[in-house]
């Protein structure tokens, strides 16, 4: 191997001299892991920590494509894991599959999903350029989406609306007719009148 070539090894950090922070992790999700096992666990993601640029992974984020008007139906829930806990601006895996995501807002900036192909059958190079700059505000790209990893808020769907008191589909609960009705009151001068309907 030549000076220029630089072995990360199966999971850890490398920062250029530019300043640029690459963080890394090779293998499948499995139970048991060693330094030298293709395999990754919650403790080697626990052992993760801190900001990157670029986040490489064999395997995709499971749910990234949540939010995408691109379907893709590969990943790992550890990965998820950790790209939720990174936010890394680049996310590459190797998935044997080309996909590129829509960039997201991950709420500290943008993230870029790009899941590189078998290099014998589809696209597995990608170029790009990346700002190191510390002082680099990014603006929001563009066809940026939410969050493909939190969970939103229900939408309220009409076709799916039920009573809460007696659960018919026709109308809502304030027009439920077993709703409790109140007893109106009517006041005359310091007497309270109550009146049942």
């Amino acid at each position: 191997m030549s000076k220029a070539h630089v072995n990360l090894g199966r999971r850890g950090t490398f920062t250029t001299a530019e300043g640029l922070k690459l963080m890394f992790l090779g293998g499948v999700e499995g139970d048991l892991t060693s330094e030298y096992s293709p395999t990754f666990n919650q403790r080697d993601i626990a052992q993760m920590s801190g900001a990157a640029d670029i986040l490489i992974t064999t395997l995709a984020p499971a749910g990234i494509a949540n939010l995408s008007s691109k379907p893709f139906d590969k990943g790992s829930s550890l990965i998820s894991t950790l790209v939720q806990k990174i936010n890394p601006r680049y996310h590459f895996a190797a998935e044997d599959v080309f996909y590129e995501r829509e960039p997201y807002d991950n709420g500290n900036g943008y993230t870029r999903f790009l899941s590189l192909g078998n290099v014998k059958e589809d696209r597995w190079y990608y170029a790009f350029k990346i700002n190191v700059s510390l002082d680099n505000v990014e603006k929001p790209p563009i066809g940026v989406t939410a969050n493909p990893f939190k969970k939103r808020e229900r939408e309220f769907n009409m076709d799916n609306r039920t009573c809460r008191i007696c659960g018919d589909s026709s109308h809502l609960s304030y027009d439920c007719p077993e709703r409790p009705r109140k007893r109106k009151r009517k006041v005359i001068g310091r007497m309270i009148v109550v009146r049942s309907n």
